[in-house]
């Protein structure tokens, strides 16, 4: 986007419109720093970075717009708008990848492959590629010329895009990379035009065979231009280019290379072999440096329509670092509410939630500043936990003394950022029964439900509940049905299978089918059934319990019942282990035979059965042990001395059926 925040504040306000104005941030010291100038005031030396007094110094008539204030700090929302706008349109055209507010890559290598099969569009293109400027074209004219005015520009821009398509292949069906571009070329002026008729705003383009070459070319014939550079150009272009004005070459890694290589300009580059950058900077960045420096680069666009993190800011300079704890929980307050605000609206817009927050903070030390970050996991956009959290994790920066109520190393900059983005799907409140029962899987031919309520168009499937309250066969629900005490269900069949990927003991036996599926499950009753008129002398309870201590085969069966006292009753001579309840209206059950006891047991008690036989086996292997022998005496002696007076020696052993009888009234 050209001069994007200009644009904004003209649109917003009609009457900038044609005069030189720029955008300043919120504070008014010396006017306020210049983040944004339009083309007519650049023209008079104003610069972006400048302080606005400075600027109206230079310019007289220059117009200042100000950046909202909200919460101590710039507020951006209305940007954010403005480019979601352009974003919207320009998804239509092609896959985009969003860099940042006011810049996309966009891959159009599909759609110009479609647009070469029309017929006659060679012909057709000097004239639908009507602001497009071709780099090196023509050949003859000097890159160190002076500029020439506006007639004799477009003149030389028609003349250089005639050159280059009279060089084009004339058979398109050679699919040749140039013609390529031109197709592209026709794209992306249709593209700014739906821009600038839908929006208002005005935007140009580089149209190339990768991202670095059309980025780089995107700013050579600004405004409201397009350039296109194909690779014979690239050479020409790179032996006048300085090496920090390449993507990704900007920062360190570019100083690095001037300094270490000796070389200003990218076409220097050329001079070393692929072994000699492999020395000096690696194996993979040596490898990318010599594919660049002859303008190639395999980084594809991503498909990214939001942006990958969501984060805001705040530096303090000069004396208005913070030096007190108090100041610090302050600012990450205020930085938290207006995160939570965005990720609440970017949730509500786009469907999607971050799951990590990232904390960073600048230190000013002695003769540099340092910065840090941390991040944790963020589980809802909560501005208080959110300021309590980024509180916890950057606390430790803190060297001052107790009680810390000062900050030490000032703090001259805080970043709160929420990224790490998954996608909701929209669901509907459900009880509880709705996660208990299993809901069927939607068919590829029914479709799905779309989310509306995406930016620009983006929709994300969203999965049909099914039918509530079916209790089929193997959902959660069929164990949570109560159980009946009535023991007329008939008895299991002998065994037919055994499960073959368990080698076990333990085999299954089908059930015979269950009566129809009842409304609702019958209730337990609140006391057992009495037990048999006439019991064995086995089954008699101890002398001295009532009535209701007394426990009988239907007893087993509640739930209150501990696992070791039912099969404490069973084990009783001339009373058979009593079956499993049969759970009404569910689907046929297995009954798991144990083949050591004989017992059928549920399939979801099979495992607490094996615990039980292996806790008889334990008692067994430790009664056979022999007594393990006397200690020395000097050591036994030593032994009775330290033991405290009056306190009994352990004799003898109890069983583990011991510790779970009920002891004597």
């Amino acid at each position: 986007m050209d001069c994007f925040y200009v644009q904004v504040e003209q649109k917003a306000n009609p009457e900038l419109k044609g005069k030189p104005c720029a955008v300043v941030q919120y504070k008014t010291w010396q006017g306020g720093g210049i983040v944004a100038v339009s083309y007519e005031a650049r023209a008079q030396g104003v610069k972006r970075g400048m302080r606005g007094v400075e600027a109206m110094r230079r310019c007289p008539g220059l117009q200042l717009a100000r950046i909202p204030e909200a919460r101590g700090k710039a507020n951006l929302s209305r940007y954010r708008q403005a480019s979601g706008q352009v974003l919207a349109v320009l998804s239509r055209f092609a896959v985009i990848e969003r860099a940042s507010i006011d810049e996309v890559y966009a891959d159009l290598t599909a759609e110009a492959g479609r647009r070469l099969k029309q017929p006659g569009l060679l012909q057709q293109a000097v004239t639908l590629l009507g602001s497009t400027y071709v780099e090196g074209f023509p050949r003859d004219r000097d890159s160190r010329a002076p500029p020439l005015s506006a007639l004799h520009r477009e003149e030389e821009r028609r003349e250089g895009l005639q050159a280059w398509l009279d060089s084009l292949p004339a058979d398109k069906d050679q699919g040749s990379p140039e013609l390529l571009l031109m197709a592209g070329a026709l794209i992306v002026e249709e593209m700014r035009a739906a821009v600038e008729a839908e929006t208002g705003y005005r935007c140009s383009a580089g149209i190339s065979h990768n991202k670095v070459l059309a980025k780089l070319s995107c700013g050579l014939n600004k405004p409201n231009r397009q350039t296109l550079l194909p690779m014979e150009s690239v050479d020409r272009l790179f032996d006048t280019l300085p090496i920090s004005t390449i993507r990704n070459l900007g920062g360190k890694l570019g100083e690095s290379v001037s300094q270490l290589l000796q070389v200003q300009n990218m076409g220097q580059l050329r001079a070393f072999s692929q072994a000699q950058l492999h020395t000096s900077f690696g194996v993979k960045t040596g490898s990318w440096l010599f594919d660049l420096c002859r303008g190639l680069d395999i980084e594809p666009v991503r498909p990214r329509y939001f942006p990958k993190s969501i984060g805001c800011s705040k530096n303090f300079m000069g004396k208005e670092a913070l030096t007190m704890c108090e100041q610090v929980k302050h600012w990450l307050l205020q930085l938290s509410t207006e995160l939570e605000e965005r990720l609440l609206q970017d949730q509500q817009q786009n469907g999607r939630t971050a799951r990590q927050l990232a904390v960073g903070l600048r230190l000013q030390e002695e003769h540099q500043s340092r910065s840090f970050s941390r991040c944790c996991p963020l589980a809802r956009p909560d501005a208080p936990r959110l300021a309590q959290r980024a509180w916890t994790l950057i606390q430790a920066f803190n060297t001052a003394q107790p009680p810390q109520a000062a900050w030490s190393p000032p703090v001259i900059g805080l970043f709160l950022s929420a990224r790490d983005f998954l996608e909701t799907s929209v669901v509907s409140a459900r009880s509880i029964t709705d996660f208990l029962t299993g809901s069927s899987s939607q068919s590829p031919g029914a479709g799905a439900a779309l989310n509306p309520g995406r930016v620009g168009g983006a929709q994300s499937p969203v999965r049909e509940l099914g039918p509530v309250g079916a209790h089929r066969a193997g959902t959660i629900t069929s164990f949570f049905v109560h159980a009946p005490t009535d023991k007329t269900c008939p008895s299991p069949d002998p065994v037919t299978h055994t499960f073959p990927a368990q080698p076990s003991s333990l085999s299954i036996a089908p059930l015979t089918s269950p009566p129809p599926l009842s409304p609702t499950p019958p209730p337990v009753p609140e006391t057992p059934p009495s037990p048999a008129p006439h019991p064995s002398p086995s089954h008699t309870p101890p002398l001295g319990r009532r009535d209701s201590e007394r426990t009988g085969p239907a007893e087993m069966d509640l739930p209150g019942v501990s696992f070791f006292k039912r099969k404490a009753l069973a084990r009783s001579p001339g009373q058979p282990p009593p079956d499993p309840p049969l759970s009404p209206g569910l689907p046929t059950v297995v009954l798991v035979r144990c083949e050591r006891c004989g017992e059928s047991t549920l399939p979801w008690q099979v495992a607490e059965h094996k615990d039980f036989h292996f806790a008889l086996d334990l008692q067994r292997s430790l009664s056979t042990l022999p007594p393990p022998s006397p200690p020395a005496r000097t050591k036994q002696k030593a032994v009775d001395q330290l033991r405290a007076p009056g306190k009994r020696a352990r004799t003898g052993s109890k069983t583990l059926d011991w510790y779970f009888q009920k002891a004597p009234p």
